[in-house]
């Protein structure tokens, strides 16, 4: 079972690269003839391809689901109950992160530092998430949430174009997942709310609005953005082999805890 300093050093790794990628793309005021042409021709209504988290492009002042402290600051605006849920997921992580295969969701697979693809099918918008090979829907054909919703890890999503902005409203989660890798809390009343919007040929924008009476006081938002890459999507599915295989290798040889973790009381 994967421990929170393992993953932790990849994210730092992985936030580096990307902050400086964000960086150099935006330092230098010259920009050539072609890259100017590039920008200029692309279908604002195609999100096709592999697009890259870009953490260093998001405004300030926001909730960070990235923030290495492990704690967000600012802390998105909780009410009683959510604030003891978020306390309960911290205590757990930072007594070593144990996790097992189940998916992350929508929220949390947007926020790892890893890539995921877009692809067109004849009624949805499918997503492939690098990261334990995730998958998600995101329905097009005008459909409306069905009555007999099951909740799910994943949800369920309907997409529609307001314009150039496309979108997609969730429902339907099991409240079994986090937000953020922080612990950030969700319930099965949880809609989640994001707009889509290709500012230009090689970025994406999108802003997530979590609405969650149970946990939280009101609605509140993350700015977040992605860059369009050639990477080919390297999935790794999570199994509980591979899951034994990195407790041998790495957790019981850094003393962390793994699969063998009991709580303090």
């Amino acid at each position: 079972m994967r421990n929170l300093a393992g993953r932790m050093i990849f994210t730092l790794v992985a936030v580096t690269a990307f902050s400086s990628a964000a960086i150099a793309q935006t330092a230098s005021p010259v920009r050539s003839a072609a890259s100017i042409a590039k920008s200029a021709t692309f279908d604002p209504h195609d999100f096709s391809g592999v697009w890259n988290p870009a953490p260093g492009l998001q405004p300030k002042g926001e909730v960070h689901p990235l923030d290495l402290g492990g704690h967000p600051d600012p802390l998105p605006p909780f009410n009683d109950a959510g604030r003891a849920k978020y306390l309960a997921n911290k205590k757990f992580i930072d007594a070593g992160d144990v996790l097992d295969c189940d998916p992350y969701g929508t929220a949390r697979n947007f926020f790892t530092p890893r890539p995921f693809e877009n692809i067109y099918a004849r009624d949805r918008l499918l997503q492939h998430f690098e990261y334990y090979d995730n998958w998600r829907e995101i329905w097009t054909d005008k459909r409306d949430f069905p009555d007999d919703l099951e909740p799910d890890f994943m949800g369920y999503s309907i997409g529609k174009w307001e314009g150039d902005v496309f979108v997609v409203e969730s429902r339907g989660y099991n409240g079994k997942q986090f937000l953020t890798w922080q612990g950030l809390p969700l319930t099965e009343s949880m809609h989640q709310t994001e707009r889509w919007q290709r500012v230009d040929h090689d970025t994406l924008k999108i802003v997530f609005t979590f609405d969650d009476p149970a946990v939280y006081a009101k609605p509140w938002n993350i700015t977040y953005f992605y860059k369009l890459t050639k990477w080919t999507l390297d999935a790794h599915p999570c199994t509980i082999s591979e899951l034994k295989k990195y407790d041998d290798d790495v957790n019981h040889r850094d003393n962390l805890p793994g699969r063998d973790y009991k709580p303090k009381n």
